[in-house]
């Protein structure tokens, strides 16, 4: 029996720093926990989002498709030979730029979060009624963003490529849809969304007291 719980010391004394280092090892742990989005009820925001593939061009605008337009340019130009795709898509590419959405928001009975997202360069024009609290800025897409309107917001940025204002910071990798909201957008905002609007093509939307 002496000779047993000799053994059972022994042992013991001779696993002990592995037993310690099992429990109470100092590597990092690999497990990750995913963000925490509160529901509506734990925030005193209401997140609204909007999204588009592309935003509406002017009247003015040259509408007809990209094939059509460099064609268009080859002929006044006197071309004999057809443009390659890339040299038309150089050419044509600024005229994203005269892409718009207009978002009019009227609800001044809560802070406002803008959750606003498009693939194609669009400017976001925000107009605002008296009372209206624009607490932050959500731009996320794929082409560059641009956003007017919403003074001194925070604006946090989810674009593929650069997005410049004022007030915009790059926080994380781009994201976008105009068929629901995405999981990526309420993680960004930290609340659930108070109401979605999507389209294919984006023009003018309300944001007003009580929408859903």
């Amino acid at each position: 029996m002496t000779n047993q719980r000799q053994l059972m010391a022994y042992l013991f004394v001779a696993y002990l720093p592995l037993l310690v280092a099992s429990c109470c090892s100092t590597v990092p742990s690999t497990i990750t926990q995913a963000p925490v989005v509160k529901p509506q009820s734990a925030s005193q925001a209401a997140l609204h989002v909007i999204g588009v593939y592309q935003g509406q061009l002017p009247e003015t605008a040259d509408k007809r498709p990209w094939w059509a337009q460099c064609q268009a340019m080859n002929e006044a130009a006197g071309k004999s030979e057809p443009s390659s795709v890339n040299a038309c898509h150089a050419l044509l590419n600024p005229g994203r730029d005269q892409r718009t959405i207009t978002v009019n928001v009227s609800d001044e009975t809560t802070p406002i979060i803008l959750g606003l997202m498009a693939y194609e360069s669009v400017t976001w024009q925000i107009n605002t009624t008296p009372g209206v609290v624009i607490e932050k800025v959500i731009l996320a897409g794929y082409h560059q963003q641009r956003i007017q309107g919403v003074g001194d917001a925070q604006v946090d940025v989810y674009s593929y490529d650069n997005s410049p204002c004022d007030r915009c910071v790059q926080k994380g990798r781009y994201f976008y849809a105009y068929e629901r909201v995405p999981f990526e957008m309420e993680v960004a905002a930290g609340v659930r969304a108070s109401s979605f609007q999507g389209n294919y093509t984006g023009g003018t939307y309300q944001i007003f007291k009580g929408m859903q």
